[in-house]
């Protein structure tokens, strides 16, 4: 397998570095947040975090080749972060995790406790199936970034979003081995990629929620088996998918208002059904 590694200056950065993009997260207004800021050559960023934490922002166009972003996650919190460029394109499109190096350790996750610049990230825009055996888009290899030993992160291979514990982030494995990881996958068939689709306005991809809180992303949650994750099924048959439908058993009762509703995504009472 080929490695990268890259060497980065990493600064500490007291000020918010204004940067523009369109941006999706989810994050408690409670928390304390870190900034990771840097350029790229035109790319999605994605922050995947213990807490349960998705962020996505694009990189600022500015009519160069280093394009500016900066992305925000939960202090003290494990994260993984994933670019991709060429995102629009389904034969050159190339999706790299994103490794990190402090000192003689390396690690695939980070914990932040204060704002950092990864300065300019090399990220490859051409495809080299070469760098992905098994033809998903995904390199195979993190590119690796050198944190100078910055007393601002600390690094370690915690699991983040990997519901089946295969090494993989579950938006980036590709369940139904066709080549396509899940995230660029359509699972509504609405045109739109699931990476991009957000259907019910919660600046949240729906694919990436977990609608029944068990710990499976919604793209592989099937548990009555008929080959439509569920949250796309519609139970009361009101034309409405599950997840989009605020009164999901069509009582009359919105569902967080309602205590035998079956859709936790619009639902307050996490015991419902033990009530």
């Amino acid at each position: 397998m080929k490695k990268r590694t890259i060497l980065l200056s990493l600064a500490t950065i007291p000020l918010l570095i204004a940067c523009g993009g369109s941006t999706a997260a989810t994050t408690s207004a409670a928390t304390a947040t870190s900034k990771i800021s840097g350029t790229v050559p035109g790319t999605l960023i994605e922050a995947f975090c213990e807490d349960g934490t998705y962020v996505q922002v694009s990189s600022t166009q500015n009519g160069t080749t280093q394009h500016p972003f900066e992305i925000e996650v939960p202090q003290n919190i494990n994260c993984k972060l994933v670019m991709t460029t060429n995102e629009d394109n389904d034969s050159t499109r190339v999706i790299t995790p994103i490794g990190f190096i402090k000192g003689t350790a390396t690690g695939s996750t980070l914990s932040l406790n204060g704002d950092i610049n990864l300065s300019h990230i090399p990220l490859a825009l051409d495809y080299d199936s070469g760098y992905d055996a098994d033809g998903d888009h995904v390199m195979d290899q993190p590119l690796h970034v050198d944190l100078n030993n910055s007393t601002n992160v600390n690094i370690n291979d915690t699991s983040v979003y990997d519901s089946d514990n295969n090494g993989h982030i579950d938006a980036y494995d590709d369940d139904d081995k066709d080549g396509t990881v899940n995230a660029y996958e359509d699972d509504d068939h609405d045109g739109k990629y699931n990476i991009h689709d957000d259907d019910d306005n919660d600046d949240h991809p729906d694919y990436i929620e977990d609608d029944d809180k068990d710990g499976y992303i919604n793209h592989r949650d099937d548990d009555d088996n008929n080959d439509t994750p569920d949250y796309l099924d519609d139970d009361d048959n009101d034309g409405i998918n599950n997840h989009e439908d605020d009164d999901d058993d069509n009582d009359g009762t919105r569902d967080d208002n309602d205590d035998y509703d079956d859709n936790d995504d619009y639902d307050d009472n996490d015991d419902d059904r033990n009530s």
